[in-house]
């Protein structure tokens, strides 16, 4: 039996760096961001941000980690939401899943009551709002 071969588009890539949230690592010229990956089991760097004219890196390094943590906790009630929603048209309004339904309003509440104090940009190229030159990504 021969094996198609695969594409580049066929292949799904599987996030290694969601696990947790990212951190920043700052040092005078320039600032690091860490993720916890997978495969190795340990907190490594995934981006080093050097000192620019006109910028700060220790400010571009925390912009990054709050879009990348703010998207992956969007998924994460997205998922939780689509699986209390699937529940309720799967079985019917019963305790259990009206447990999981106001869980997630409980949780859909808490990010919006949060963004109230700060608003993300996630519209745009994120590159093009930072500059290329500014990030080195590893």
């Amino acid at each position: 039996m021969t094996r198609k071969p695969t594409t580049k588009g066929d292949l799904k890539p599987r996030c290694y760096y969601a696990l947790a949230p990212w951190k920043c690592r700052h040092h005078a010229d320039r600032s690091e961001i860490t993720a916890y990956v997978e495969a190795s089991g340990k907190w490594e760097t995934v981006a080093v941000i050097p000192q620019t004219s006109g910028t700060s890196p220790e400010a571009l390094a925390t912009f990054i980690i709050r879009v990348v943590n703010a998207t992956q906790q969007n998924k994460d009630l997205l998922r939780d939401a689509m699986e209390a929603l699937e529940a309720v048209m799967k079985e019917g309004l019963n305790y259990s899943t009206e447990q999981a339904a106001e869980h997630v309003i409980s949780d859909i509440k808490q990010v919006i009551r949060s963004r109230r104090t700060f608003r993300l940009p996630i519209t745009g190229n994120l590159l093009s709002v930072i500059g290329s030159k500014a990030l080195k990504v590893l």
